[in-house]
């Protein structure tokens, strides 16, 4: 990769330091000459050609991996620098410094941003390279979808707030409706604060089958991947996810963010980057979707999400988020916190607690959170057995070992097991824990659990 920059004065150049990495090669255009500051990039080459000639740019072989940083003064010299760089790569990324805040134009081509140049220290030009890439990944989905019927959304079973958020914005960025595009998957929402979610903002859920995955065209992923669903769903067409890619599978389009606290956050960057309207109806999900991975952006948050959250939070209605966060339980739900404080076992600060059957896998997870409260826990693993699996939700506090690595390295055969720093699941058939154990009995399999995690602890990292 290299970056072209064009710039009339030495200013820009003194900030260029802090706006390019430092191993990058750097192509200097230099109208007049001038000093370059001490403490600049070893890899800079000086070129004197003329900005406005297309010749110049062929000479350099400028592509779609190039950036090019170009600053202008006035409009009509900016439509003159533009022509020629265009002419020879109309797709190569492009961040235009305006001086003139009135002169920054209308969004007109994908590959193409304006910044108004005084705003540099508020607004980092990485980020443009960012949106750049959103729209052309917005044009290839669209492209992708173009021809499609109908297309599902498919989410996990139960679906939280944040695949529920993103489905509807993935919807809204398709340009489709409830018909064409329908939110689904093949467990029912059981959880107090989705049921309030889906009720207040009327969100339309579809309970599906084996047999009704014939109906649709194409089959869009939010929040989850292919390997949740194993054979059932072996393959996606497009998939937005946040979590880590743990098998293998295909896809046309995939946006993949493990470093991001949601799903939402990076739906919410293509609306961000295309410079398209967020309503409030969609703004409330998706700041809800946010809020509730994050916990309140308390956990595995990325500088995008606090940025996506800042932008939502005043077009959001927050009377409806606060009637969302504090749904009633029903009684299954208030039978299981029951019964998760009645068998908690805390040693050597890890909160361990074995359900045994449930009736809602959302209800590990959600458990596991609860449990990280206890005075003394580090560590919360808790276990239970939903549909013929075990299913295993891990949290801690995050300045110990890293939760996704060492699941992997506890259970690597004939499991689904991964995650964060301070979040991992897993989700083993019950068939190839015994295999892998020769136990199957309840007792048995909480024992285990709590012996496989106390060595795996004591275990000094790598």
């Amino acid at each position: 990769m290299r970056y072209i920059i064009i710039s009339e004065t030495p200013l820009l150049v003194h900030q260029l330091p802090e706006l390019i990495p430092g191993e990058e090669e750097v192509i200097l255009f230099q109208k007049e000459k001038f000093v370059l500051p001490r403490v600049f990039h070893k890899n800079t080459k000086i070129v004197h050609g003329d900005p406005l000639k297309s010749s110049t740019y062929q000479k350099l072989a400028i592509s779609p991996d190039d950036r090019i940083i170009l600053q202008a003064d006035k409009g009509e010299t900016l439509d003159k620098l533009l022509q020629p760089i265009l002419k020879v790569c109309d797709s190569v990324p492009i961040v235009v410094l305006i001086a003139n805040r009135k002169e920054v134009p209308p969004l007109h081509q994908v590959n193409i941003s304006y910044l108004y140049i005084n705003a540099l220290l508020q607004k980092d030009i990485n980020k443009e390279w960012l949106y750049i890439r959103n729209r052309h990944w917005t044009h290839k989905i669209r492209e992708l979808t173009k021809g499609a019927e109908h297309i599902l959304i498919l989410t996990q079973h139960d679906p939280d707030p944040d695949a529920l958020a993103s489905g509807i914005a993935l919807r809204t960025l398709l340009g489709r409706n409830r018909t064409t595009a329908p939110i689904g998957s093949f467990g029912k929402v059981t959880r107090s604060e989705n049921l309030s979610m889906i009720r207040l903002l009327d969100i339309r859920y579809t309970l599906l089958d084996q047999q009704s995955l014939g109906n649709f065209s194409m089959i869009a992923m939010v929040d989850v991947q292919p390997s949740y669903f194993g054979e059932r769903v072996p393959k996606a067409d497009i998939i937005f996810d946040h979590h880590p890619q743990i098998a293998r599978y295909e896809d046309s389009f995939k946006d993949i963010r493990v470093q991001y606290g949601a799903t939402s956050t990076i739906l919410s960057e293509y609306f961000i980057s295309n410079d398209l309207k967020i309503n409030q109806r969609l703004a409330t999900a998706l700041l809800y979707g946010i809020k509730s991975d994050t916990f309140m952006l308390d956990r595995e948050v990325n500088p995008a999400d606090i940025d996506v959250f800042t932008y939502l939070y005043p077009l959001a209605n927050h009377n409806l988020i606060r009637r969302m966060d504090h749904p009633s339980l029903n009684p299954e739900e208030v039978s299981s916190y029951i019964k998760v404080l009645r068998k908690q076992k805390l040693i050597d600060k890890v909160l361990f607690a074995h359900l045994g059957p449930v009736k809602q896998e959302d209800i590990i997870p959600r458990l596991a959170d609860f449990c990280l409260q206890v005075a003394g826990a580090e560590w919360s693993v808790v276990s239970g057995l939903f549909q013929k699996n075990l299913v295993i939700s891990i949290r801690n506090v995050g300045y110990v070992k890293n939760a996704g690595e060492m699941v992997k390295k506890i259970f690597q055969d004939g499991s689904i097991a991964g995650g964060h720093r301070t979040m991992a699941k897993v989700v083993m058939p019950l068939k190839d824990f015994k295999k892998a154990f020769g136990i199957i009995r309840n007792k048995e399999i909480e024992d285990k659990i709590v012996m496989l995690f106390r060595k795996a602890l004591k275990e000094k990292d790598s």
